[in-house]
């Protein structure tokens, strides 16, 4: 019988991502399990050779709860 690597399941949360494409400024929120998986994220939804990520920060409950 093979055994199976044990899968750590890690809750999601919700981030706030700021987003800049030098003229304009925008936020957007992603719900990622830590800081590395949102910016992964929003680097595949979002054009970043037009946008650049300014930053990832937990949002809301997410950050009242950590």
């Amino acid at each position: 019988m093979q055994q199976h690597p044990r899968v750590e399941v890690r809750p999601m949360q919700t981030f706030r991502i700021s987003l800049s494409d030098g003229e304009r400024k925008f936020h957007t929120a992603i719900q990622a399990p830590d800081p590395a998986s949102a910016r992964i994220k929003a680097a595949y939804f979002f054009d970043i050779s037009k946008w650049r990520i300014l930053s990832v920060s937990l949002s809301g409950a997410s950050a009242a709860a950590a």
